[in-house]
């Protein structure tokens, strides 16, 4: 008899083992899976190839991206300018500065990582949501997040929201594989993109230095020392003053949901209104469910419990699963509930400031719902799936096609600055007649090809002698800013987006 086959006096045959099932992650958490490279390396060529592709259509960054390439440019020329602008953020000007040496295309480097940056905050929701819910959560959650016009928007003009989604979701994935240095890396680049990371990279850093040995604790120290210095220290050089960009948050445009009667409830609307409306048939279809069950368990017909299910090829165990997607939720609304206290003390809060907790949120809805569809026979199971598609489908095509056309035209118009002031002379001519005024959203964009300082480019026409950049901003738009109260204007170059006129002081220059 082999030692398989053996059987203790008094009892009977061992019970054949069942073999075992992959179930995709181990109870505490680590991957059980092969660590191998080459899949990472295929979907990070696949993410770098949707990237470029983006690139066969006009691309351009917005307002503050913009800020971000000039000021890595002055930092690489030793003369950081950061007196006007929008607010100070390391990490973007961190890859702009790495930039800067390529020249004209520089700007293109930045759109390239933050479009990068926003694929792969998609393919991470995926991830998630999958190793949650099950193949169904996890396409949820990154068509959820894909196809909402807001992600699309932001993704498209290069913001700092798509980088700082991904580097989030990483950390929340990093976590679930037990690789913790990875995740707390993750959480110092979110700090480096938004401040209201901060309290929650500090309590991730509290709960592994109380975890971890001397020398873990020192990684984190350094790690955490990073936050102040980086965003302080350049201001100082920039502008003079350490608190700059606090000052500069705490000065939002005109609509800002901060200069609102009620603030609180203005971002809380906010966030409840760029949540998709699949998102909430999940959510009321969890309640429903939740309820139908709690009946029939009080009835003592059914029921099943959640710990009861078998775990989905590829998923966490569904108790533990569901505790992560609960936790995912609740750091969605910690992050909002931030939000809402910086912007009753004066911050913009700016709906870009809630794609965090709203992405949070699509993964833990997403992976609720996957959960909950292992529960359901299966023809109310394709029902629900086939409703939901439905609902996403709608909101896309209703919303994505008008937001792609109008980041297109934006990207349009500043490509075509370069052609106008070519056309107009050249920036040497424009420098030599007067002061430069255009656009308050196209002053960086005009500081960049113009070599100046963003402060150098005025935002209202003052004074006899000016040079005045005018633009459609919106397609089939009337041309702004105003230069009527202007006399003496000359045009020096017009194209279907750019109208440059000047008023030059003293004779004009030669072209």
């Amino acid at each position: 008899m082999t030692t398989a086959e053996h059987v203790e006096p008094g009892r009977g045959p061992a019970p054949a083992a069942e073999p075992p099932q992959y179930d995709g992650a181990r109870m505490d958490g680590a991957d059980s899976r092969p660590r191998g490279r080459t899949p990472v390396i295929v979907v990070a060529a696949a993410i770098l190839a949707v990237g470029l592709a983006t690139f066969l259509f006009p691309s351009s960054a917005t307002y503050d991206a913009w800020s971000w390439i000039v000021w890595g440019r002055e930092i690489v020329h030793g003369e950081l300018n950061t007196v006007s602008g929008p607010s100070w953020k390391p990490l973007p000007v961190v890859v702009t500065t790495i930039a800067a040496p390529f020249g004209s295309i520089a700007p293109d480097v930045w759109v390239l990582a933050a479009r990068l940056g926003a694929i792969t905050g998609v393919v991470l929701a995926f991830l998630i949501a999958r190793r949650l819910g099950g193949l169904v959560a996890g396409v949820f959650a990154a068509v959820s997040l894909g196809a909402a016009p807001w992600w699309v928007w932001n993704g498209w003009l290069a913001n700092s929201e798509g980088l700082l989604v991904a580097v989030v979701l990483g950390a929340v994935l990093a976590e679930l594989d037990g690789r913790r240095r990875v995740a707390f890396a993750c959480g110092i680049a979110a700090g480096l993109l938004r401040p209201e990371a901060w309290p929650f990279v500090l309590l991730y850093a509290l709960w592994l230095a109380w975890r971890g040995d001397g020398r873990e604790r020192a990684l984190i120290a350094a790690g955490l020392a990073i936050l102040p210095l980086a965003w302080l220290l350049p201001e100082k050089w920039g502008s003079g003053d350490y608190w700059r960009a606090a000052s500069r948050a705490q000065n939002p445009d005109p609509g800002a949901a901060s200069l609102t009667d009620f603030p609180a409830w203005t971002v809380t609307k906010d966030f409840f209104t760029m949540l998709p409306t699949a998102t909430w048939a999940i959510a009321a279809a969890a309640l429903v469910l939740g309820v139908v069950g709690l009946i029939a368990r009080r009835r003592g017909d059914g029921g099943p419990a959640l710990t009861a299910t078998r775990p989905l090829p590829g998923t966490l165990p569904p108790d533990r699963a569901a505790r992560v997607a609960v936790a995912i939720a609740v750091f969605g609304v910690a992050w909002l509930a931030i939000v809402v206290v910086l912007t009753t003390r004066g911050f913009s809060g700016n709906e870009r400031y809630l794609i965090p907790p709203v992405a949070l949120l699509l993964v833990a809805a997403s992976a609720g719902f996957g959960l909950l569809l292992a529960r359901v026979p299966r023809g109310p199971r394709v029902a629900l799936v086939a409703i939901f598609v439905v609902l996403i489908a709608i909101a896309a095509i209703d919303d994505v096609p008008r937001q792609l056309r109008s980041a297109t035209y934006e990207s349009r118009l500043v490509d075509d600055l370069p052609k106008a002031i070519a056309s107009a002379g050249g920036a040497e001519r424009i420098a030599r007649c007067a002061d430069v005024s255009t656009h308050k959203f196209m002053v960086p964009q005009a500081a960049w090809y113009l070599d100046r300082p963003l402060e150098q480019v005025g935002m209202i026409p003052q004074g006899p002698a000016q040079v005045v950049l005018r633009l459609r901003l919106q397609q089939n738009g009337g041309w702004t800013p105003t230069v009527s109260h202007i006399p003496g204007l000359r045009s020096w170059s017009a194209s279907p987006y750019w109208w440059i006129v000047a008023a030059c002081d003293g004779a004009e220059a030669a072209r």
